[in-house]
Order: structure tokens, then C-alpha cells, then sequence
């Protein structure tokens, strides 16, 4: 190995980087590499990267992309010179490869690829606690496979509780990585501030007063993944939401609620 202590996976890539003499290859190749090495942890010992992650990553990277292998390439490119530095004790970069099931759906040409359209859209608030969640659980994966291990090591693994717990864990937290990671490549920040005020749309604060009873009400439109009613956020696939999407001020909406319909008449639409 080398006599490099500890080199870290953003160190060997900026090293790597630094090697690549095609400027062009080496701006589309440091953007991969970018999703590379927060994938699978910046400041982790390149010493100690593992064959699962490099599989883990592929997998993660490829789905739904029209060509795995340019997707691959500077990942595959980067591993095979991090071995011939003596950095991994193996070559990495055959790992690097698309599960054949990302493949065959890459060259289905009626797949639509992901990416093209936002998939939420959400408030600049709701987005960084999102990508708080995100790295949190990237943190705690670490953990859990460090649980496994231990796990393994500690009897049958046919009776072993503690490992099929932390199994059951890892699977939880990497599905819902992998959700988060998919939600906030395609988001849409919608910005309170900008948002239109005569009709309503996703981010307006709306109030609304019931005819009724005469008692006012103050929602926000936002997006399912946002929904909270205790804090007064509805979403607009909701009855609530979907009646008023459109609406402009003083006109009247009639709501289907669990006690029946009940009027209201829109008093003000802010952002």
C-alpha cells in the first residue's frame, strides 16, 4: 500500500483530477466524481473503501440514465488509478458497473428519463431540512454497517437478533436515502416572496373565512411532501387544496369536510 497516510477518497480525487490533461474530460469527470465521493463519504480513508459501496454507488448513480457506462466512466477511470497508486489493495473499477435491470432499462426508448421534470416543489425551508435528513442519514450508515459487522461476528447468524435488526435498519435508512437523494435532484424551490398574489398557487398563504360561522382561517398551499395541518400547511391534492387552486380573492369555495360542505369566501391571498 501507500506510504500516504490515510489519504482521504477527496484527496486521492483531487489528485486525480489534477492528473487529467483534457480540461473538458476533466470538468465532466469532477462532477461525477463530486456525487461520488458524497456518496460514499468525502473524508473516508480511501484505504478503506469497500467493493459494496463502489456497487452501491453504480447502482445508485444509473438508474433511469440513458447511458450507464458514460455515467460510469470517470468513477471506473479514478478507481482503476487510485490502484495502480497503490491507494486500494485491489482495482475498484470493476465494480463500477450498472445492475444489468438499470441497463435494460436505459435502452428502453419509451422510458422517460429522470430528471426532466420537477418532482416537488418546495419551500426554501422545507429544502434544507430535507438535505439535513439526507446527510444525517448518510452519517448513520457508517454506523450500521459497523452494527453488522459486529452482528456477524457474534454467533449463528441464523439466531442473531442484533443482526437482523441492524439489517431491518440499514434497509430503512438506505431506501429512504435514496428517496430524499431522487426528491431533491428534481426539486423546485418555490419562493414564498414571489409567489402570486391574485390567484392562488402553490406557496400562497391564503384566508379564508367560513360563511357559516364566520370564523376566519389561514392556510398555506404547499406540496404533499410539506403537508403539516397542525402548522396550517395543506397541501394542494388536498379537497381544501385542489378547491381553491385558481381562486382569486372574494371569490367563494364550497368544501366537502367530514361535518359536510361548508362555504367560504377567500378574504386575502398573500405570499
Amino acid at each position: 500500500m501507500t506510504s500516504e497516510p490515510q489519504i482521504s477518497i477527496a484527496e486521492a480525487i483531487n489528485i486525480f483530477v489534477s492528473h487529467l490533461k483534457d480540461s473538458k474530460t476533466a470538468m465532466t469527470g469532477q462532477q461525477e466524481l463530486l456525487r461520488f465521493q458524497a456518496r460514499v463519504g468525502k473524508d473516508k480513508p480511501i484505504a478503506g473503501l469497500h467493493a459494496i459501496e463502489v456497487g452501491d454507488y453504480a447502482k445508485w448513480t444509473t438508474e433511469n440514465v440513458e447511458d450507464p457506462a458514460i455515467r460510469l466512466d470517470p468513477v471506473k477511470k479514478f478507481l482503476a488509478f487510485a490502484n495502480r497508486r497503490n491507494w486500494t489493495e485491489i482495482s475498484l473499477a470493476r465494480y463500477a458497473a450498472a445492475p444489468r435491470r438499470n441497463r435494460r432499462r436505459a435502452q428502453n426508448p419509451g422510458q422517460s428519463v429522470a430528471g426532466s421534470t420537477p418532482t416537488a416543489r418546495l419551500s426554501a425551508e422545507r429544502h434544507i431540512e430535507l438535505q439535513a435528513e439526507l446527510e444525517r442519514l448518510r452519517n448513520e450508515v457508517p454506523r450500521i454497517r459497523d452494527a453488522i459487522r459486529l452482528a456477524r461476528a457474534d454467533g449463528d447468524v441464523r439466531e442473531n437478533a442484533p443482526l437482523d435488526a441492524a439489517r431491518e435498519q440499514q434497509q430503512l435508512v438506505e431506501r429512504r436515502i435514496r428517496q430524499l437523494e431522487n426528491d431533491l435532484a428534481r426539486v423546485e424551490i418555490v419562493d414564498a416572496a414571489n409567489a402570486d398574489t391574485e390567484r392562488v398557487s402553490i406557496g400562497s398563504r391564503v384566508t379564508l373565512q367560513d360563511l357559516g360561522t364566520r370564523q376566519q382561517r389561514v392556510f398555506t398551499l404547499v406540496d404533499v411532501r410539506e403537508a403539516d395541518v397542525a402548522a396550517g400547511k395543506i397541501s394542494t391534492v388536498s379537497p381544501i387544496g385542489q378547491a381553491l387552486m385558481g381562486k382569486m380573492a372574494s371569490e367563494e369555495v364550497t368544501i366537502s369536510t367530514p361535518r359536510g360542505s361548508v362555504q367560504y369566501r377567500i378574504e386575502g391571498i398573500g405570499g
